[in-house]
């Protein structure tokens, strides 16, 4: 919803299920309106929670929630890893808009 702070917990693994360790890597996610605009929509905080079991934590502040338009969006979440850049998740979101408010 929007203004709602959103915390989203992320499991990496292998195709084994192993987790994959984190140590070193970095995360970046962001929300755009359509997948080839320049402007950023919002920008996710990614932290590695706990890198040698592959968690990754992304949180959206109410603030850059509040700042969405409503409709549908595209989000990713990119690792970069020893020089490397991949895209981990991909895919839509849907914003709705609040209905309760201070």
């Amino acid at each position: 919803m929007r203004g709602d702070t959103e915390v989203f917990v992320i499991n990496l693994e292998d195709t084994a299920g192993n987790p994959i360790n984190l140590t070193g890597d970095t995360f970046a996610s962001q929300i755009r309106y359509n997948k080839d605009d320049t402007t950023i929509a919002a920008s996710f905080s990614a932290a590695i929670t706990n890198a040698a079991n592959g968690v990754v934590t992304l949180t959206l502040s109410s603030a850059a929630s509040a700042a969405l338009n409503d409709g549908v969006a595209y989000w990713d979440l990119q690792r970069t890893s020893g020089g490397s850049v991949s895209t981990v998740i991909a895919g839509k979101c849907t914003v709705l808009a609040d209905v309760t408010r201070p």
